[in-house]
């Protein structure tokens, strides 16, 4: 069954005889108006049984055949789901989740790249805020399957032909779990959703080689005529947590998940409290406690989350629970999160179909930082996950063994419950990854060379695109790469990686196209001036200066941008990004009849923004005592200055002269007037349009340090006071 709706959005009502399904009729309406019925009370099982007759009798219209689709996909039949999935994406009235559940059913059978053409269609469609439009479904799960030897992986042993999840620690010797195996004689009562018995409360003995031994129903009023489960313990056994039914019905007639308090008495467990937040009209369930009692974390579809259902955390104020925080999209995603578990180590686990994953619902470990929020989640890879869905894993307080639940196949049926054993702690690893391309053709280029590089221009990584045209690198976070591709025939490709924001999406994706070497390429990259990173988005001009025809284009990721030139022209190269200084670069391909031009190389294609109201220092404004004239390294850096002012006509800039404080203040007012004069006169010389900058003598009023009248300072100290700044004030429309 799908576990994730089942036990988050049960409609409970009991099957109690074959009564209330419908007769058969010969009438494929009659059958699809059935189905709608079931459906509509979420009992997907027989909704698709009737929807299946429907649609063998000839009614494959697209209501029926998306029924279909939701309903396998909902009890877990991928492979059905697959099916049916296939032709809802042709229909032209299909929703953006129908692709994304199309990819997802193709996941859980194991078909990667088919799954990433179509959710890379849905994240096109959808696009989804905060999220690449390439999901690199393929290279993840390459990702994921690289240290199989992590994990030892076994049956646990308990396990029956239908439902058993959610194992939960109590003690080290014994652990709880849920099932839907029979345990009564009488009336069958079972869940709409998929005509299961209903989920109780197991208990189950730990051997030594982390085998579970001689299940038994838990003693006490746990257990009850509806679902009960997953549960947790509290550290010293005297609190168990579980999840049950609302026994109220909401709006909508959906008996809805609680979260329920029983303490021991007499060699049993009993109801003792029910969490504050039960509410009919949301779900909350899937309780976590901390190692000290003082954190619980919990699922709930409640609104204001970040999709589906998400991980809440509330803390003990005394005796009642503080307000549900909702745990950020570190770990919460658009789609559903739940079967939280929170190690000895404070670390958090958890499930979830909307990170990146092998299957269905994937496991993930998320560790708190310094100020004790959850870090970005970590997949903790294959055998653990595999194509279908894995969920509820707990480990032991020395990080080794432990359990969780999947439907994977080789089971004895259903959900199973297996043990593991951890070799290694989970270490994150981050990837660069992409196709090489014929700019020609639009191929991809099998068996093409490809490097990595550092920031130093070292080979750190090499190897060849396999017959997809795809390469792939282990990067580190925080680090620069150039990624190099080479090919007979064609000019060198390269792209840019920057990792400073890496943990967001694990894998950076660059492709590569190769061209002729044939023809005169200029190529860059832009960077951010003076921190990590390369800025995508900056428009990129180039004007022919003598027939005045421009072509524009973009950066792309990884800052870089690339034009076919003409033989013998000149060009003035302008970069412009709204809020950045605009840099502008003059080419010439006078004597050229092929190659590579490589701007970067001709000057600094390093951005920055622009501070309104923050002053910059200039460098190399010095004077001789007591005079304004501007010596030649002065008028370098000025000369660098009217070149940015000219390509930001816009600005409306500030000229600030400085003089320290040892000086009669009027003299040094009236010489720091004439040195900004001095300044200004040589800008407008340079082209600097005069309504566009001010020259403002400041004297002694605004030393930056103490160094005020009569302050007894250093030389460096007083030197600091004597500076240049311009200012943007403004930015003026154009």
């Amino acid at each position: 069954m799908n576990r994730w709706s089942c036990l988050l959005f049960f409609v409970l009502a009991v099957l109690a005889s074959p009564g209330l399904h419908a007769q058969f009729s010969a009438d494929p309406e009659a059958h699809t108006r059935t189905g709608d019925r079931h459906f509509m009370r979420m009992a997907y099982a027989p909704a698709m049984e009737e929807y299946r007759i429907a649609a063998e009798m000839g009614a494959t219209n697209e209501h029926v055949v998306k029924r279909l689709a939701e309903c396998y996909m909902k009890l877990g039949d991928t492979e059905n789901a697959e099916k049916w999935y296939a032709q809802v994406v042709q229909f032209l009235n299909r929703q953006p989740m129908d692709l994304f559940n199309y990819a997802q059913a193709l996941k859980g059978n194991a078909k990667y790249d088919e799954a990433e053409r179509w959710m890379d269609q849905y994240l096109e469609v959808a696009r989804p805020e905060n999220q690449s439009l390439h999901s690199n479904i393929g290279e993840f799960a390459k990702k994921f399957t690289r240290t199989l030897d992590r994990f030892t992986v076994k049956n646990a042993g308990i396990n029956s032909a239908v439902c058993d999840m959610a194992a939960a620690w109590h003690g080290t010797n014994e652990v709880y779990f849920s099932s839907s195996r029979e345990k009564s004689t009488g009336i069958k009562r079972v869940a709409a959703w998929n005509e299961q018995p209903f989920l109780d409360v197991y208990r189950a003995d730990r051997t030594a080689d982390g085998a579970l031994s001689n299940p038994r129903r838990l003693q006490g009023d746990v257990n009850g005529s509806t679902h009960e489960g997953p549960v947790c313990c509290s550290a010293n056994g005297d609190a168990l947590w579980f999840t049950r039914n609302n026994r109220t019905r909401g709006k909508n007639g959906v008996m809805r998940l609680t979260i329920q308090r029983a303490s021991m008495r007499n060699g049993g467990w009993h109801l003792s409290q029910s969490f504050q937040l039960n509410n009919p009209e949301i779900s909350v369930g899937h309780p976590a406690l901390s190692a000290d009692g003082r954190t619980l974390i919990f699922v709930s579809d409640m609104p204001g989350g970040q999709g589906g259902t998400d991980l809440y955390a509330c803390k003990d104020i005394g005796g009642t629970w503080s307000e549900p925080v909702n745990l950020g999209p570190a770990v919460n995603s658009p789609q559903n999160e739940g079967f939280p578990f929170l190690a000895a180590d404070g670390a958090l686990y958890f499930a979830s179909n909307g990170l990146p994953g092998l299957g269905g619902f994937d496991i993930f470990m998320s560790q708190r930082d310094q100020d004790g929020k959850f870090n970005l989640a970590m997949n903790v890879g294959a055998p653990v996950n595999g194509p279908k869905d894995d969920f509820a894993f707990i480990i032991d307080a020395q990080n080794k063994n432990g359990y969780f639940t999947s439907n994977r196949p080789g089971g004895m049926g259903d959900d199973d419950i297996y043990s593991f054993v951890m070799h290694a702690p989970l270490e994150q690893q981050f990837l660069c990854t992409g196709t090489v391309i014929d700019e020609e053709t639009g191929d991809p280029m099998p068996e093409v060379d490809v490097f990595l590089q550092d920031v130093e221009g070292t080979v750190v990584g090499s190897e060849q695109t396999d017959m997809n045209g795809r390469y792939s690198f282990q990067v580190e976070k925080d680090k620069e790469y150039r990624v190099v591709a080479k090919a007979p025939g064609r000019y060198d490709g390269d792209q840019y990686v920057s990792t400073e924001s890496i943990e967001r999406v694990q894998i950076m994706a660059r492709d590569i196209h190769l061209v002729p070497d044939a023809g005169i390429w200029l190529r860059g990259h832009v960077r951010n001036k003076g921190v990590l990173g390369y800025v995508e988005g900056v428009t990129v001009s180039t004007v022919n200066l003598t027939s005045l025809q421009t072509e524009v284009h973009s950066t792309g990721p990884g800052g870089d941008f690339s034009f076919r030139m003409q033989p013998n022209e000149t060009y003035e190269v302008l970069l412009e990004k709204t809020g950045y200084y605009s840099i502008s670069v003059p080419v010439s391909t006078s004597g050229m009849k092929q190659g590579v031009i490589d701007l970067n190389q001709a000057a600094d294609l390093s951005i920055e923004p622009i501070l309104v109201g923050k002053p910059v220092t200039l460098k190399h404004q010095k004077w001789e005592f007591g005079n304004a004239t501007l010596d030649n390294r002065a008028k370098a850096e000025l000369d660098v200055l009217a070149a940015r002012l000219m390509v930001n006509p816009q600005l409306q800039v500030e000229l600030a002269v400085h003089s320290d404080t040892r000086g009669d203040a009027t003299k040094e007012l009236k010489l720091s007037q004439e040195r900004a004069d001095a300044i200004v006169k040589y800008l407008r010389a340079k082209g600097v349009a005069k309504d566009h900058i001010v020259g403002i003598g400041q004297g002694v009023k605004k030393p930056m340090n103490r160094c005020g009248p009569g302050v007894n300072c250093t030389e460096e100290e007083h030197a600091m006071n004597r500076r240049v700044e311009y200012t943007v004030t403004a930015i003026l429309a154009q």
